[in-house]
């Protein structure tokens, strides 16, 4: 896991190597390998850490090798090895030379069980990859490097993503805490899922708030510590009650967080029986709350809005959160008092915080819809139309004054030196709390080359056995198939669909689109499959197509994470005939599946303006192929990309620090980054710059 976690930051572990050694260094040949290997995944070493790898003796240089090939080929998708488990391993030529009734006589045959051997070609030599790529740089970890990522992980503002709780869980592990103190988390949700992976650990655990430790036993009980839908409670061991118990004697607000969840507080204490100990101030409010000797802040603060008593501002004052996220309903009732009564407390909030509702209000007339996904469900997303009260120019004013003036002065006092900012980084977004795949934001936008041709998207799935149980009676996982299947949808110019390419539209757009077979995995022993699709960019825009939306749909109706393993995968390039069929280093997008949805839409291609942008969307959609979704998709991608639009960028952040020397870019190439100043940079690609990372979570 240390390797794996390095690398996603762009680092290297190389300080065994950093001592003057006595032994003479590896062959040239020796290093030769381990630089070409590297690229072979999409990496190369910065200067520093190149210098290092040139002094490492032979045995040191093999040990590393061996000890982060692992990490390389698991992180670049290379270790699914999908050459071998694609049904034409000549794709695309060799789909392409047959007929549509050649292709679907073969397909038919092979569903029903006959060997692909009989249908498909011996794998043919390939010409070389000869492409220049665009290798991500990895620079030497220091001492400091681990703990500075523990840091930034807890300081993180939105939800983990599987990958970040996994590397937490590993860091607390390895850098063992005195204290685990929930205050010190960006977001609560991550730390009470940190303290429920590590109560074996010895240390303290520190809850001020109540509602954590209701969190706390919801995520002990195998619940989500959101604390949406129903909650199910076990029960709870005599030390893991004394525990709860005395953490919550000892929080704040105990009752009031109670009167939020009476019902949910209620069948807590009946798992943990306050009467079996002595915790007096959770003894009172227990028998508080079923007198019903309670009211809660919501409830007075509804009373008061249907009242139109303007008092409601002071009170809501005193949580400018709820304030936040009650301000468009409070200017609509009231008008400029509310925006006054904001700004006043403006500065209590936290930066994300900030940047979201700015960004909101920027964007929020110019809206045709907005999209509500209930309790954060995307697949129940409401699309209503935009009929909210007007922002007036002087509200809309008053309010990034506001919140521009808070900005500016954080920004200052974190970064004095000021801020040398790229405008390329506003395509940069920042990472939202419910999604799963990616450290960056949704609708984070990657240029596609001008030289790259085509794109080349993968799913690949390996089947699991107990998972499988669930949906079919067969006794072994090679009679089973099952499928996750990898398709495109595609529009003009204005989402109106034209077409899909997928499983059941096998070559669409005059062969602007190739699909490389549907695999059956119960032919494989260990149930891998994989299809791949090939886009030719330029012939899809002679085609008229403008939008591509690339999805992974579960045919069989088993979520992701009830397989082994589901990866998908987009890689670009010049030759579609170079090179392996899949090459980790092309490879731009590598995404593990592993959620509890059917449906994921990962990112949709801007054909015109050659932009790939990340989605991570899991809007509701069928199953069954991707052409069954073009018109749903037709009404959800343009509210949805008016969503994206109005979540804050890296450049939005930035936007209010003192010009300076701090660099803020979305590429270092051909930029010279001298010392070891700090820098954001969203995509390292020079290796002859060595910089600290800025992480951006000590400033939201």
């Amino acid at each position: 896991m240390k390797h794996h976690l390095l690398l996603a930051h762009h680092h290297l572990d190389l300080r065994g190597a950093a001592a003057p050694k006595q032994a003479a260094p590896a062959s040239q040949a020796m290093l030769g390998t381990v630089l070409a290997n590297m690229a072979y995944f999409g990496y190369a070493p910065s200067l520093a850490a190149l210098e290092i790898l040139g002094s490492m003796t032979a045995d040191e240089l093999s040990a590393f090798w061996l000890a982060v090939e692992p990490a390389f080929r698991s992180l670049s998708g290379d270790d699914r090895q999908m050459d071998d488990v694609v049904v034409y391993k000549n794709f695309p030529r060799e789909v392409l030379a047959m007929s549509q009734a050649q292709y679907w006589f073969a397909q038919v045959l092979m569903y029903l069980g006959a060997p692909n051997a009989w249908f498909t070609e011996l794998p043919a030599q390939r010409p070389a990859l000869n492409e220049k790529l665009a290798l991500r740089i990895l620079a030497p970890a220091g001492d400091d490097t681990l703990p500075s990522i523990q840091t930034a992980l807890v300081a993180q503002k939105t939800r983990w993503t599987p990958d970040q709780q996994a590397h937490a869980l590993w860091l607390a592990r390895a850098l063992p805490q005195p204290e685990t103190d929930l205050a010190a988390f960006g977001f609560k949700e991550n730390g009470v899922r940190l303290v429920a992976d590590t109560l074996d650990l010895e240390g303290a655990v520190r809850m001020d708030d109540a509602t954590d430790v209701l969190r706390l036993a919801a995520v002990l009980s195998g619940a989500e510590p959101s604390l949406h839908g129903e909650v199910a409670l076990r029960s709870f061991s005599r030390a893991e009650r004394r525990f709860m118990l005395g953490l919550l004697d000892n929080a704040r607000h105990l009752l009031a967080d109670m009167a939020m969840r009476p019902a949910l507080w209620k069948k807590l204490m009946r798992r943990l029986h306050p009467g079996d100990f002595k915790f007096r101030h959770v003894i009172e409010a227990y028998h508080a709350l079923y007198r019903g000797e309670y009211t809660t802040f919501n409830g007075e603060v509804e009373a008061k809005l249907q009242a139109g008593d303007e008092s409601v501002l002071a009170q809501l004052q005193s949580r400018p959160g709820d304030f936040a996220r009650r301000l468009h309903t409070l200017y609509a009732r009231f008008g400029m008092p509310a925006v006054t009564a904001f700004a006043a407390v403006a500065d209590r909030l936290r930066t994300q915080q900030l940047l979201k509702l700015r960004a909101y209000v920027v964007t929020a007339n110019g809206r045709q819809s907005f999209i509500h996904p209930p309790r954060g469900r995307w697949a129940l997303a409401k699309y209503v139309p935009n009929q909210k009260a007007m922002w007036r120019h002087e509200a809309v004013h008053a309010l990034t004054a506001a919140i521009d003036a808070v900005l500016c002065v954080r920004l200052a006092e974190a970064l004095p030196q000021g801020v040398a900012l790229d405008e390329g980084v506003d395509d940069v977004k920042l990472q939202a709390s419910d999604q799963e795949l990616a450290p960056y934001g949704r609708g984070t936008v990657f240029r596609i080359p001008d030289e790259a041709k085509f794109l080349r998207t993968a799913s690949f799935w390996r089947a699991r056995r107990d998972s499988i149980d669930k949906y079919d009676d067969s006794e072994a996982v090679t009679r089973v198939n099952v499928w996750f299947d990898n398709g495109w949808c595609m529009f003009d110019a204005d989402w109106q669909p034209l077409g899909a390419c997928c499983w059941s539209e096998t070559r669409t757009f005059k062969g602007a689109a190739v699909f490389s077979g549907d695999p059956t995995n119960a032919k494989d022993l260990e149930g891998r499959a994989c299809q791949m699709i090939d886009l030719y960019l330029d012939r899809l825009a002679a085609q008229g197509v403008r939008y591509a939306v690339w999805n992974i749909l579960a045919y069989s109706h088993i979520p992701f994470s009830d397989a082994e393993d589901v990866l998908a995968t987009l890689q670009w390039g010049c030759n579609p005939h170079n090179g392996k069929l899949y090459e980790p280093s092309r490879a731009q997008m590598v995404f593990p599946l592993k959620g509890r949805s059917k449906v994921k839409y990962l990112a949709y291609v801007d054909v015109v303006q050659r932009r790939l942008v990340y989605l991570d969307a899991d809007l509701a959609g069928a199953v069954s192929s991707a052409s069954g979704n073009l018109h749903r998709l037709a009404v959800q991608m343009p509210a949805y990309i008016d969503h994206l639009r109005a979540q804050p960028s890296v450049a939005d952040l930035f936007a209010n620090a003192l010009p300076g020397e701090v660099p803020v870019v979305y590429t270092d190439e051909g930029l010279q980054l001298e010392g070891r100043r700090p820098a954001y940079v969203f995509q390292p690609r020079n290796a002859a710059n060595a910089f600290e990372p800025l992480r951006l979570e000590s400033l939201l």
